[in-house]
Parts: structure tokens; C-alpha cells; sequence
């Protein structure tokens, strides 16, 4: 397996990911790391043409994975390698999520992309709108995986108009951590952590009052986890069902629901009780928690390994928790995480390829591995079932918490995800738009509420002229 270190350590920089008119065009551009007139060697071409009609091909996957997953990969992918029959991958981490999103788009305008590339649920639409891609129910076929056997839940938000366009992979939901130690010292039952807004609330002041932290709560200021608490009170993010009937062309964030989030987040920020680390700040918020300056980490179930792992190191018992709501009944969780797809134009060999890649990333041996090592959860009910019948969640309580929250979410528009063309921006609106609730005194959550929901709107108005 070809593994390119290098990349990993050069992010691609300034590639639009609003740029639909421009890969509208190039879904018929041959290439998965090499075209007709470019080929990676610097040979003029013949590279492409000599792996097409070879029996041995070369792939490549981009990702958007870092450390020790992204070594995993490597691992899985070289142990696909050994299986399968003169398929050779070239594995890339390009670095973030929109990052491996830019990338990817940048690489179809150039006709050069790769054979399967891992985009995050949010770049869904944007993906669909170029027209760059080949849904894997076109690629596999019917005969060779029940696409039955996938958790409903995942298939519910990748599923669009009845067909299944790209392949469910690193699945996740938004779950809180807590210390047990500081739990237990500050007088709080370490066996039941709070489960509300109120309790998450009352559960900081305790910890800050007997001294165990110097603040209660932390997570990243990220707008996935207002997207979860959205889908948690049962309101859609936008209309047209969350953009799945249609076009979005209004957003919700003058709703209840919002003020309900907003309103306790600002409050814990002036009471001291919220560390914020700064927007997206995944590391920040997670060394805060594993250092023990806070007691509560909202995150994600992807991390729970590395997490599990780093709380045994800095001296404490790790314990995870659902997502806390307001008052009142829970409705569930939102698909997190990303697909893989498959660029549009690779050669019939290299498509079988990706195809055969696909498959085997499917596979419930592989998704087991996948979630053990990492906290994501399996995507097919096998695995999971086999998961339970080892005993792996009796021993293992904390991958459990994902999978509650998973079985006890209700199917609806606002738990099945909203779709819609500037999902990244509008997650920069609503992220730069709580900093100016908490540090502009002038701003109250109404009015902060009403500007991210005209900025939201806007993008979606700008965005969608482009496309129609």
C-alpha cells in the first residue's frame, strides 16, 4: 500500500467547496489520481491508460482522519490489500473534513480525483448539486450486500430520493463525558450523571463549589452539537422538512428550540461554568477535560477509545453520558461523522476497485474493528448484534451510551438531518454568532438569534441562485 506521509502534513488551501456551477461539468472527467493528459509519474499519460487495462490497479482513498485513526486506516487498508486481487490503495489523509471536502471538489474541476474519497454529512447536498459523483447502488451490485442490514438511521440520512449515494461509514452521535473521580468528590452520584440542561448546570456549580475543577463544563464551539439539540426537541434546522422535500430557503433559528440552547449556553459562560475553548476546538476542549480543569466534556462517540484511553493516563475514571436536553421528552440524535464516495469518469477497473474497497469497509469484521478502536459505531446491524453477543457493551459501558441514544431516537425530519448546499457556512454563522452573544454585552440571544437566522437565510438564497 502506497501511504503518503507528506500529504498529511499539507492541507489544500483555497478551494471554494461553493463551487457546483463549476463541477457540474466534470462528472464525465476521467481520473482518480491521474487523467488522460496528467499522470502522476510525469510520463505524459501512460500511467492511467496502463492501470486500466492491467490486472493489477491503483486506487486512491483521501480521508479526513489525524494520529491514530488515521494509522488504523493505513492498517485496514494494507490488510484489504492482502485480500484483494491486484487492487494496490494509495491512502491520503487530507487533513480536516472540509479540507478532504476541498480537496476532493478541487481535484474533480481538475479531472485528476480520487477513487474514493471520505466526505462529512454535511457536504451531502454539495455533493449531490455537482454531479460529480456515481451513487454506490450504481457501482455495487444488487446481489452483493443488503443494504437491509444497515441501521436505519444511518440509511434515513444518507438515502436521498429513495437511493443510497454514498457508502455509510464512520458514524457517530454527540455524547457528553464526565470525570467519576470529581464526580464522587464533590458529592454528585458518578453513577448518574444528569440527563438536562438544568442538570448539567447544577452538576458544575457542585464540582466548582467543592473545588475539584476550576470550571464545571466545556465542549467546542460547534455547531454540530446545536444541530443535535435541535433534532433533541424535535425542530427541523431548516424548512422543506430540513431541506429533504425540497430546496431549504428559510432556517429556524428564531425557534424555541434555539432560544432553549442559546439561553442556557450564555448563562453558563456568565456564571463561569462553560470553559470555552474557542470555535471547533476539538483539542482545547478535550485536553481542558483530560487535564481536569472541567468535569463535563460535551464531544463525540468517535473519540470514546482515545478518550477512555487518555483518562486512565491523567488519573481518573472515565464515564459517558447522553446528550442533557431541556425539560421534557427526548426525540434523538443526529447522524455525525462521513461516507465515502465515488467520483464519476474512473475507469471500469478502477471503479470495480473502489467498489470492491467499499464493500469490504462494509464488512461487520471491519466495522467492529473500526468502532472498537475508535468509538464510532458500526453501521450494520450484524455487527452490532455480534457486539452484543460477545458481551462487548457489559464490558465495556461506555460504548453503550451512543447506541441507547441511537435505538432511542424517533425517525423525523429533524432527526433524519438537514440538507442544504452552505451547511458550512452557516455552521461558521451560528459559531461566530454565539462569541458575539457572550462578548458583545449589547447582544442578547434574541437579537444574536435573529442575525444568524438572516445570515443563514442569505447563504441558503445565495447559494441556492447558483444552483437553479
Amino acid at each position: 500500500m502506497k501511504n503518503t506521509t507528506p500529504s498529511r502534513r499539507t492541507f489544500i488551501k483555497g478551494a471554494s467547496v461553493a463551487t457546483v456551477a463549476g463541477l457540474a461539468g466534470c462528472s464525465n472527467q476521467s481520473g482518480d489520481g491521474g487523467s488522460e493528459t496528467s499522470s502522476e509519474d510525469g510520463s505524459g499519460g501512460t500511467a492511467t491508460d496502463t492501470a486500466s487495462s492491467s490486472s493489477d490497479v491503483t486506487i486512491k482513498f483521501w480521508h479526513a482522519m489525524g494520529g491514530d485513526i488515521a494509522k488504523l486506516l493505513e492498517d485496514m487498508g494494507s490488510d484489504f490489500e492482502s485480500q484483494a486481487d491486484g487492487v494496490t490503495l494509495d491512502i491520503t489523509s487530507k487533513g480536516s473534513y472540509r479540507d478532504t471536502l476541498n480537496a476532493t471538489t478541487s481535484a474533480v474541476q481538475a479531472g485528476n480525483p480520487p477513487a474514493v474519497a471520505q466526505i462529512f454529512e454535511i457536504g451531502t447536498q454539495l455533493a449531490l448539486d455537482s454531479g460529480a459523483f456515481t451513487p454506490v447502488e450504481d457501482i455495487i451490485p444488487k446481489d452483493k450486500i443488503d443494504y437491509d442490514n444497515f441501521l436505519e438511521s444511518v440509511l434515513s440520512y444518507y438515502r436521498i430520493d429513495g437511493k443510497l449515494n454514498s457508502m455509510p461509514f464512520n458514524s457517530s452521535n454527540a455524547i457528553f463525558f464526565y470525570n467519576k473521580d470529581a464526580f464522587a468528590e464533590a458529592g454528585l452520584d458518578p453513577e448518574n450523571p444528569p440527563e438536562t440542561f438544568q442538570g448539567v448546570t447544577d452538576a458544575a456549580n457542585k464540582l466548582t463549589d467543592a473545588g475539584v475543577v476550576d470550571k464545571g463544563t466545556t465542549w467546542p464551539n460547534h455547531s454540530w452539537l446545536v444541530e443535535q439539540w435541535f433534532a433533541e426537541q424535535d425542530q427541523t434546522l431548516v424548512n422543506k422538512e430540513n431541506g429533504r422535500t425540497g430546496r431549504a430557503t428559510e432556517s429556524n433559528f428564531e425557534s424555541d428550540a434555539a432560544k432553549n440552547i442559546f439561553e442556557w449556553w450564555t448563562d453558563l459562560y456568565e456564571q463561569g461554568q462553560y470553559l470555552n475553548p474557542g470555535i471547533e476546538a476539538w483539542g482545547e476542549a478535550q485536553q481542558a477535560f483530560l487535564t481536569q480543569k472541567v468535569g463535563i466534556l460535551g464531544y463525540s462517540t468517535s473519540s470514546i477509545a482515545p478518550m477512555k484511553e487518555g483518562a486512565k493516563k491523567n488519573g481518573f475514571e472515565l464515564g459517558t453520558m447522553r446528550l442533557p436536553v431541556p425539560e421534557g421528552q427526548r426525540n434523538g440524535v443526529v447522524i455525525g461523522g462521513a461516507s465515502l464516495w465515488v467520483p464519476s469518469g474512473l475507469s471500469e477497473a478502477k471503479q470495480k476497485a473502489a467498489g470492491e474497497f467499499l464493500l469490504w469497509m462494509a464488512q461487520p469484521e471491519q466495522q467492529i474493528r473500526w468502532h472498537k478502536n475508535t468509538g464510532y459505531f458500526p453501521v450494520r446491524n450484524e455487527a452490532v448484534s455480534q457486539l452484543e453477543s460477545d458481551g462487548w457493551f457489559d464490558e465495556n459501558p461506555n460504548f453503550r451510551t451512543a447506541f441507547d441514544q441511537l435505538q432511542a431516537t424517533e425517525d423525523s425530519p429533524a432527526t433524519r438531518g438537514a440538507l442544504m448546499g452552505p451547511f458550512t457556512k452557516a455552521r461558521t454563522i451560528v459559531e461566530e454568532g454565539y462569541v458575539s452573544m457572550i462578548q458583545n454585552s449589547s447582544t442578547s440571544v434574541d437579537d444574536g438569534l435573529s442575525k444568524i437566522d438572516s445570515q443563514v437565510e442569505d447563504a441558503l438564497d445565495s447559494y441556492n441562485q447558483k444552483v437553479n
